[in-house]
């Protein structure tokens, strides 16, 4: 039996189900993942790496630096949704504070790849934290990231 309404033919209840069941398949599907290329404002997180050695090592957690001694760090931005920046959709600048101001220093290296040199100014033994503020100048953007823990650890 059909369900006629205004003199046109209806298919009623079939339609409703197909339209359901195609929402419930859209919502099974698993999540995009993989690098994604936005803006800075969609920057929800940032990870600090090494880029001197064969793999990339996550020193997010604690910056082990060495008296004497510089190292390339690497920012790489994360979207909410863990999905990683790659490269952003416009060039941006970085800049770093130190909490104390006498910790470290660091000089950008390469701001499209988001690299950095990092070098211990305070002696062996002392802790503290970076900052890293990130710039995107075509959109007015600025988002900071951290603090960052940082120890300097003696040279052997």
């Amino acid at each position: 039996m059909r369900a006629v309404h205004a003199g046109g033919v209806r298919l009623g209840r079939p339609r409703v189900a197909v339209g359901i069941l195609s929402v419930a398949v859209l919502a099974c599907q698993p999540a995009p993942s993989g690098p994604v290329s936005v803006p800075l404002a969609d920057a929800a997180s940032a990870r600090v790496y090494t880029v001197q050695t064969t793999t990339a090592q996550d020193w997010t957690g604690h910056i082990p630096l060495t008296e004497g001694y510089t190292v390339r760090l690497q920012v790489r931005l994360y979207t909410a949704s863990g999905r990683e920046i790659v490269p952003p959709a416009n060039p941006v600048g970085l800049s770093f504070s130190f909490a104390p101001a006498t910790l470290a220093s660091a000089a950008v290296a390469d701001s499209a790849l988001r690299t950095f040199d990092l070098t211990p100014t305070d002696p062996p033994e002392s802790d503290g934290g970076m900052t890293i503020r990130v710039t995107e100048a075509a959109t007015g953007t600025t988002k900071s990231f951290g603090p960052f823990y940082i120890l300097v650890h003696p040279a052997q």
